[in-house]
């Protein structure tokens, strides 16, 4: 009876140390909720030196431009491509008629596995990428005498707030005597995740063509910033109890041949 009151308690030991291994690995890297900057960049060259640097790596790319702003199959409007830095290859694609000034709803989802790229009631779905995501960055740019913007943000249908409270429900570029580009940056997020907005395009001269009117939310992770997930923290518990019961057999084993 002694024996198996033994082995319960030294049982019920190995639970709790496990449990102990699983929280500490939780307080030192607890849930952050999504944050989100708008960024001070009015060049590409701040975001290239990031890749650069490895601070971050795109996943996924998902773009509207105004191409042609037709349905000929010559200029794509719509894609969904890997890592452009990799000469990744486009996924996806399709053409959409824009508009001069029209509002597009638009929404971005990924489950881990899929991306859904819906605009103006098309939809563009690829399961070419899969993996976590930490990191978001929407980017707008514009030519001159145009605008590119990306109104009604909502991040898992939710307000999207900087540090100090204020809403972010937009990231926009206005092209005047020169190009303009854009940044808004979403990140310590998790998948899965959903984005939607409205999208317009609009120009006052000459119709602008191919990228130099267009959006992309590239999604990648900041590897730097990278947490266990939790089926790392799983297997750190299973190790931890292994190891425990390791242990204990070596002690047993130890006490009879004493």
């Amino acid at each position: 009876m002694l024996s198996v009151s033994k082995s319960i308690n030294q049982y019920k030991s190995i639970f709790i140390l496990g449990l102990i291994t699983l929280g500490s690995f939780a307080v030192s890297n607890p849930a952050k909720a999504a944050t989100f900057e708008s960024k001070s960049w009015t060049t590409d060259a701040e975001f290239i030196s990031i890749l650069n640097k490895g601070d971050f790596k795109e996943l996924f790319v998902a773009e509207g431009r105004i191409g042609n702003n037709s349905l000929n199959t010559g200029e794509r409007e719509l894609k969904i491509n890997g890592d452009v830095q990799q000469g990744a290859p486009v996924s996806i694609q399709d053409d959409f008629v824009w508009g001069n000034g029209n509002l597009w709803d638009f929404t971005l989802e990924y489950t881990g596995s899929k991306v859904n790229y819906t605009l103006g009631g098309k939809l563009l779905s690829s399961m070419d990428f899969n993996g976590s995501a930490s990191d978001i960055f929407l980017r707008t740019t514009a030519t001159t005498n145009s605008t590119m913007t990306l109104s009604n943000l909502l991040f898992n249908n939710e307000e999207m707030k900087n540090s100090q409270g204020q809403v972010i429900s937009n990231v926009s570029s206005v092209g005047t005597s020169s190009r303009d580009i854009d940044y808004l940056q979403i990140s310590d997020i998790t998948s899965p995740f959903t984005i939607t907005g409205k999208a317009a395009m609009s120009w006052t001269a000459t119709q602008p063509m191919r990228s130099n009117l267009a959006f992309q939310i590239k999604v990648g992770n900041s590897p730097k910033k990278s947490v266990p997930e939790p089926g790392t923290l799983g297997a750190v518990f299973a190790v931890g109890i292994i190891g425990t019961v390791a242990t204990k057999r070596k002690k047993v084993a130890k006490i009879g041949l004493a």
